[in-house]
């Protein structure tokens, strides 16, 4: 299976230079609903307990969301179009320009529902109804195999299942307060990722910011907060955790990928993780992983890990006011190693690729690493 310039047909305000360019789009959600949409793929004793009303609130109830602001300024996770299935997906990449759509679940509560096997249940019939509706109707559309991260033997299984699959093109969970996946615990998923060369991703959502019965959560009081912020701090954490802990030592070839989780905070991680490991290296060689294979140091420094191993979607861009500081920052993150194309389509914050083509400082080659390239070589294009 192949890729290749996608043909679209209707014109809306893209610039024509992004019309002409290849781009892979990283991050294209889905809007189908948890439950209902997944029925005929799921368990007949799972469903008869779900489809009842007090069941799919108990499912799908979650923490923040904007909706007092819908009117004032649309947004919403729908506020571009909504994508049920695969001539959706083609009638997005017509309208925005996109020539490789890496299709995303949306699923904002999963993780903090307290059913394990429900859970597990949902992950199973959203890759069976995506391999089925969604991937066939174009060779260009690849997908995210969802994961039931906060169970890494089940995981793992669900790996064995359908990773072989060519149309899965990554594997999809999430960063947040749930979980640290520096913990050894992950080893079994790890070794199941880079046997089938899948990148993980690993996306904002209601795991990466907190719950409003908690200290850290009523303390928060905008959606701004939530949101934009609060996530941030859980990459920042995840990402020290995953390298100080030798996972990239173990496993030299795994890409981490972050979709929604800010990017600007790329130097500063970078800086203050050398310059902490330098002044106690000795401190690593007691984490699990490296304890138990008798090493004392990391390979590398910790910063050269996070332009190897890890990648960042651009999506939000936050460009700054000044271009001149655009370029400081994509000298700085790495970018022709570390930055992926994405929108974010069709929710409220979606980023379409105006801006890549319009800012003085992005040249033909930054872009095009950007745009496809380094998309190409994480998802295996």
């Amino acid at each position: 299976m192949s890729v290749k310039k996608f043909q679209p047909s209707d014109r809306p305000e893209i610039p024509d230079a992004a019309r002409e360019a290849f781009i892979v789009d990283i991050d294209v959600h889905l809007s189908i609903k948890m439950l209902d949409d997944l029925f005929p793929y799921m368990d007949d004793r799972i469903v008869d307990k779900l489809d009842r009303p007090w069941g799919k609130y108990q499912f799908e109830a979650i923490d923040w969301l904007p909706t007092w602001a819908n009117d004032a300024g649309g947004i919403g996770v729908d506020s571009h179009g909504t994508a049920k299935d695969g001539d959706d997906i083609l009638a997005m990449m017509e309208s925005m320009g996109t020539d490789v759509p890496i299709v995303t679940p949306g699923f904002q509560s999963l993780p903090q529902v307290a059913y394990p096997r429900m859970k597990e249940e949902v992950c199973r019939a959203y890759n069976d109804y995506v391999l089925e509706n969604v991937t066939p109707v174009h060779d260009n559309v690849r997908a995210q195999l969802l994961l039931p991260l906060w169970d890494p033997e089940a995981a793992a299984a669900e790996l064995d299942r359908v990773g072989s699959e060519p149309d899965f093109a990554g594997a999809y969970g999430w960063f947040g307060k749930f979980w640290r996946l520096g913990n050894p615990e992950y080893d079994q998923l790890y070794d199941k990722l880079t046997e089938l060369d899948l990148p993980l991703s690993l996306h904002l959502d209601v795991a990466s910011y907190a719950d409003r019965a908690t200290p850290e959560g009523e303390a928060i009081r905008t959606w701004i907060e939530a949101i934009g912020f609060d996530p941030a701090t859980h990459a920042i954490m995840n990402t020290v955790n995953m390298i100080v802990t030798g996972v990239f030592d173990k496993y030299p070839d795994l890409n981490v990928v972050y979709q929604e989780g800010g990017v600007h905070w790329l130097p500063f991680v970078a800086y203050r993780m050398d310059e902490f490991y330098q002044h106690t290296p000795e401190d690593v060689q007691l984490a699990e992983r490296m304890y138990d294979q008798g090493k004392e140091y990391l390979d590398k420094l910790p910063s050269e890990y996070l332009w190897e191993n890890i990648k960042f979607s651009t999506q939000p861009v936050c460009l700054p006011d000044n271009p001149k500081h655009y370029k400081w920052l994509l000298e700085m993150e790495h970018a022709h190693n570390t930055l992926m194309f994405a929108t974010d389509w069709p929710h409220s914050t979606n980023d379409p690729p105006t801006w890549i083509f319009e800012h003085p400082h992005i040249d033909d080659e930054m872009r095009e690493r950007i745009l496809h390239e380094t998309a190409e070589e994480v998802y295996r294009l």
